[in-house]
């Protein structure tokens, strides 16, 4: 469930307005904000960043971990099962905004391209679309994706 939240919590979604607006402006390092995965709301203890250059994009969340302290093997393995990354190239055409992922926390992502509406209105960006959902290396079904990022630093 985990890596299905993060898997969701990379790719975004709300409607794409904007029908006037000849690009996003992507570049810079955003917040998730709030998130709806197939309707639901993400859960509350999630946080993520997303990091957008020139190109390029990674990603890093996490959930509430109950380890505080590193004392152990199992101490590691239990708080980056909190975890997921991801990251890769991108493209932007207009409102059309393309992850093609490179490296992801479950292999059976990596090469995929997955095309997204965007929008961005002063320090919010607005990412919608559909995520496949991949158990046992095959695409089982797809969710809808609705998230709202905060700039919180401009590149």
């Amino acid at each position: 469930m985990r890596l299905l939240l993060s898997s969701l919590a990379f790719i975004a979604v709300v409607p794409a307005g904007g029908a006037g607006q000849a690009s996003c402006d992507l570049k810079g390092v955003w917040q998730l904000v709030s998130g709806k995965y197939g309707g639901e709301a993400g859960p509350a203890n999630y946080r993520q960043i997303k990091i957008i250059t020139g190109g390029h994009f990674a990603f890093v969340g996490e959930t509430d971990r109950g380890v505080k302290e590193m004392k152990s093997t199992a101490d590691s393995l239990a708080a980056f099962r909190t975890m997921g990354s991801g990251g890769g190239t991108y493209t932007l055409r207009g409102t059309t905004y393309t992850e093609k992922l490179e490296y992801f926390s479950d292999p059976a992502y990596l090469g995929m391209s997955v095309a997204f509406s965007c929008r961005t209105e002063g320090d919010q960006f607005f990412q919608t679309g559909t995520f496949p959902v991949m158990e046992g290396g095959k695409k089982v079904r797809e969710v809808t994706l609705e998230e709202v990022w905060r700039r919180i630093e401009k590149l």
